[in-house]
C-alpha cells in the first residue's frame, strides 16, 4: 500500500467537540445573520486546525513523523556520496511503498531516476528502539556524511535478461550476490531511520544493458544492519521486505563527450558522461596502443585532477561532481617502478599541505595526461 494524507488516524470524537465547541462561542457573539455570514468561513476552518494542532500536541511522535513521508530527502540528500537537489526532481514511490516483516517497517517515500543511477529515500521504523550506543558509534571512522544501514538485496529488472550460456555464479539468481545498499541517513528518534539508497547502473550485471526509457523493477530486502565497534550494541534485523514499481527514466540530463584518447600502457578513455549527480568515465583497453617499455599492466599509476588542482576521489570510474571545479578534467599517467616510490607519489598526493603543488608536480612526472573539456556541463 501507498501512505496517505487520509489514512492518518485523527480521534473523530475529539475533533468533532473542539469544532462544535469553538463554533457555538463564535456563534454567540455574533448575532447578526449579516455578520455571521461572513466570519464563519474563516473561523472555522481556524477551528479545524485548531483542533488538529491540539492533538498533534499530545501525540509529538506522530507529528514528527508526519512532514517525512514524501520529504526526506530534504533531511538526507546532503549526507549521501552522491549528494544534490533531489527534493525538487523525485516524485513519490507508486504501487506498494510499505513493507513489514519482524516487527521492522519500511517506508519507500520518493525516488528519482536519470540515465545513471536510481536514488530512493526511505524510512525504517522498529517496534524495539536501537541501541544507544548503536546511534553514537555507527558512523564509520573517518566518515563525516552520516550514518549507515545496509542492505542485503535481491533485486529485479524486466529489461535484463540472461545470455543463453551463463555461470550462475556470475548472474541474477539463487547463486547470485548483489552488492549490499548503503542507506545513508539520520537517526530521527529511538525507532526511526531515514536515509538514501543509491542503485548504480554502471555495477555488473546491469551495466551490460541500455537502461530503456521506462522499466519494472523488484527490490527485496533480506537483512538490514550496521556496523558498530561497540560490544553487543549493533542492530541487526533479518526479514523480507518486498517492493515493487515502474519506474521512469529521466534521461533529459545526460551529456557524453567522446574522448577516444590513450596511455602508453593501452588504457583508453572512450567517453566522460555526465548526469547533475555524477559523472561516469568510460575506460577501455587497446593493446595496439601500447608502447615499449609498458607492456606490464601496472607499468602506469593515474590520478585525476580537476581544473582548480583538486584530486577527484574516483570510485570505480565514478565520482559525484560536488566539489569540485569541472570546467575540466586531467588524467595523469605516472610510472611507479617500486613501492617505494608508488608510496611516495601517493603521500604527496594525499597531502592537503602539497595540494597548491599537485599539478606542477604530475606535470613533471607524468608520462602523458588527457585533458577533457565538459564543455560548461557543470556551471560554478
Amino acid at each position: 500500500m501507498q501512505i496517505k494524507f487520509d489514512d492518518i488516524n485523527v480521534p473523530t470524537e475529539k475533533l468533532e467537540q473542539v469544532i462544535g465547541e469553538n463554533m457555538y462561542n463564535i456563534k454567540r457573539q455574533y448575532t447578526k445573520k449579516k455578520h455571521w455570514n461572513y466570519i464563519v468561513r474563516g473561523t472555522a476552518a481556524a477551528a479545524v486546525t485548531l483542533a488538529v494542532t491540539g492533538i498533534f500536541a499530545s501525540n509529538p511522535a506522530l507529528a514528527a513523523k508526519l512532514p517525512l513521508i514524501g520529504h526526506i530527502f530534504e533531511k538526507v540528500q546532503d549526507k549521501q556520496l552522491y549528494p544534490g537537489n533531489f527534493d525538487e526532481v523525485a516524485v513519490p514511490v507508486k504501487d506498494s511503498n510499505v513493507s513489514e516483516s519482524k516487527g521492522v517497517t519500511m517506508t519507500f517515500s520518493e525516488m528519482y531516476c536519470d540515465s545513471s543511477s536510481i536514488y530512493i529515500s526511505a524510512m525504517i521504523e522498529t517496534e524495539k528502539p536501537f541501541p544507544e550506543k548503536v546511534k553514537e558509534s555507527n558512523m564509520l571512522q573517518g566518515d563525516d556524511i552520516g550514518y549507515h544501514m545496509y542492505l542485503d538485496i535481491e533485486q529485479e529488472f524486466d529489461f535484463m535478461t540472461p545470455p543463453e550460456n551463463y555461470d550462475e555464479m556470475e548472474w541474477p539468481g539463487k547463486k547470485f550476490t548483489w552488492t549490499p545498499l548503503d542507506l545513508k541517513g539520520e537517526y530521527v528518534d529511538d525507532h526511526t531511520y531515514v536515509g538514501a539508497i543509491r542503485i548504480s547502473f554502471n555495477e555488473y550485471p546491469i551495466a551490460c544493458f541500455d537502461v530503456p526509457d521506462s522499466f519494472h523493477w523488484k527490490l527485496k530486502i533480506n537483512k538490514m544492519y550496521n556496523l558498530s565497534d561497540v560490544d553487543n550494541q549493533s542492530f541487526s534485523q533479518t526479514g523480507s521486505w518486498e517492493f515493487e514499481t515502474d519506474i521512469s527514466v529521466d534521461h533529459s540530463t545526460k551529456k557524453v563527450i567522446q574522448v577516444n584518447e590513450s596511455a602508453p600502457n593501452g588504457d583508453v578513455i572512450d567517453s566522460v558522461t555526465m548526469t547533475p549527480y555524477e559523472v561516469s568515465i568510460d575506460y577501455g583497453f587497446d593493446e595496439s596502443k601500447v608502447e615499449a617499455s609498458y607492456e606490464k599492466f601496472d607499468s602506469l599509476q593515474s590520478v585525476m585532477i580537476d581544473a582548480g588542482g583538486e584530486r577527484i576521489e574516483d570510485k570505480a570510474g565514478s565520482f559525484s561532481p560536488a566539489g569540485y571545479d569541472l570546467s575540466k578534467i586531467t588524467i595523469y599517467y605516472y610510472p611507479a617502478p617500486t613501492e617505494a616510490v608508488h608510496d611516495e607519489i601517493r603521500e604527496k598526493l594525499y597531502d592537503e599541505s602539497f595540494k597548491d603543488q599537485i599539478v606542477s608536480y604530475m606535470e613533471e612526472i607524468s608520462v602523458r595526461k588527457i585533458a577533457i573539456d565538459l564543455d560548461g556541463y557543470y556551471q560554478n
